[in-house]
């Protein structure tokens, strides 16, 4: 059986890659190094910031994630992810120039959620201000309530938690932006939210399941999870 090659196309941000990474690593159950999947990573951190073309019309990130995308084609990559959800906000145009099918993390919690959490409806979304005006959860999770924090809160502790100077971004995975979160997250429950979607992929890196008295949903975890399968079920007989 030949094996698929995954391609992440990652950098936005690196750490967060790094995560996405590992979590791959840890899904492709193996008995020793030979047999895990092979993966290549595009780290490529040079990509505009998704958030900032989205609000204030900044540089299109597109072109260098296309040039991304090309290098993982031409290394022989099967199927590609993006460890980005705001990035997600670009897939369909990828897509339609990709030449090798591109997952998406928002079709997987579709698919994943009702069955992992059956009956939830209310979902607190913690994601960057981008996604949030341009309602990619709404649009791509029509079964659930998305509730996002107040504005001011949105701004003063997601985005902060993210993008500040001592925020995730930064380098500083510690207790200021995990602090900031949580605090979000509890603006979320009193809203009537029922889980809290790790909508930003920096989010994970600092908030923990054990912060939380609802589940603590993670869009990267899905989607590597459903790529190690992907690729297990759709690799070819040699």
């Amino acid at each position: 059986m030949r094996k698929l090659t995954l391609g992440v196309l990652g950098g936005m941000g690196p750490e967060a890659t790094v995560y996405f990474f590992s979590k791959l690593v840890a899904f492709d159950k193996v008995e020793k190094d030979q047999d895990h999947l092979h993966i290549i990573i595009e780290n490529n951190p040079s990509i505009p910031d998704r958030t900032r073309h989205l609000l204030f019309n900044e540089e299109n990130p597109i072109p260098a994630m296309l040039s991304s995308l090309r290098l993982l084609e031409q290394a022989q990559a099967d199927v590609a992810a993006i460890p980005c959800m705001t990035a997600h906000a670009f897939l369909s145009t990828l897509r339609t120039q990709a030449k090798i099918p591109i997952l998406s993390a928002f079709e997987i919690m579709a698919e994943k959620i009702p069955i992992l959490f059956p009956g939830l409806r209310k979902l607190g979304i913690l994601a960057t201000t981008g996604s949030r005006e341009l309602r990619l959860y709404e649009s791509h999770l029509p079964a659930f309530e998305c509730l996002w924090p107040d504005q001011e809160i949105q701004e003063e502790m997601v985005m902060e938690a993210v993008y500040g100077q001592e925020g995730i971004k930064a380098g500083n995975s510690g207790s200021y932006p995990r602090n900031l979160l949580v605090t979000a997250s509890r603006n979320l429950a009193a809203k009537g939210a029922e889980a809290i979607i790790a909508g930003c992929t920096e989010v994970p890196l600092v908030l923990r399941q054990s912060d939380l008295n609802m589940p603590l949903i993670d869009p990267m975890t899905l989607m590597a999870e459903h790529m190690v399968e992907y690729a297990r079920n759709h690799g070819s007989a040699t």
